[in-house]
């Protein structure tokens, strides 16, 4: 079972950040997991929100706002980083993509929010040879994981969904399966034995966030989970986590 870096070492340092992902680099980590938006001259930035509120207490909507306005923005208060800001998805690239085994991009896109984001994520993956092997895309939002599959026939997808439960997982999964999806990924509350059984039985690799103690991790391995997600990198070699 993978432990996969959940907006890297974020249980230290400021998630979604290079040094989160630094941080977790140097744990070890080969298996990382980050979300992506798009600013308003068209930049993909890495950022779990879709505004710097909480991260930052900076009121800026992401699709509103220009990178260069962005990037001024402190988010690294929480963990007292003196200065840390929203990566350009190039940048969290160029840092992890060398030791990576295996990135998961979730695709921040509600609604739609970003149009055309799938393509300008692919080409960003393009560019870089052999990256495309190593990433896999996800999204909350089923018609940008349409979208994406529509785009490139090989991309490996992820499905999510919010308030899944035992009674609407068998359509979740027909919902997968329909898109080519490889991967389902479950919250921490909805993992349960039959859950994870059922979607394993259906032929997809099963991830589960966020798995932040010890107890939780070594249950999921003895059900089967292929890969948890962890603020904690650390997890099971140091203990981290409550």
């Amino acid at each position: 079972m993978k432990i996969i870096a959940h907006r890297g070492a974020s249980g230290y340092a400021p998630g979604n950040t290079l040094s989160a992902f630094a941080l977790a680099l140097k744990m070890g980590s080969k298996a990382f997991e980050l979300d992506v938006h798009r600013s308003r001259d068209g930049r993909l930035v890495v950022c779990h929100d879709y505004e710097l509120g909480r991260p930052a207490g900076a009121p800026l909507r992401i699709a509103l706002s220009d990178y260069a306005a962005l990037k001024k923005i402190n988010v690294g208060d929480k963990f007292g980083f003196p200065s840390e800001r929203v990566p350009l998805l190039e940048e969290a690239l160029d840092l992890i993509a060398p030791s990576a085994e295996w990135i998961n991009i979730e695709i921040k896109n509600d609604g739609d929010a970003y149009p055309g984001i799938e393509g300008d994520l692919l080409a960003a993956i393009r560019v870089r040879p052999g990256l495309i092997k190593k990433v896999l895309f996800s999204s909350f939002d089923y018609g940008t994981v349409k979208r994406l599959r529509a785009l490139e026939s090989g991309a490996a997808l992820g499905y999510l969904q919010r308030g899944l439960r035992t009674l609407s997982l068998l359509p979740a999964i027909a919902r997968a399966k329909a898109v080519g999806a490889v991967n389902f990924h479950f919250s921490l509350r909805s993992a349960s034995r039959i859950n994870v059984a059922l979607a394993r039985k259906a032929g997809l690799k099963v991830c589960v966030y966020t798995v932040n103690s010890k107890p939780d991790a070594l249950r999921l391995a003895g059900l089967g989970a292929d890969g948890i997600f962890s603020d904690y990198p650390d997890l099971l070699s140091r203990g981290g986590g409550r």
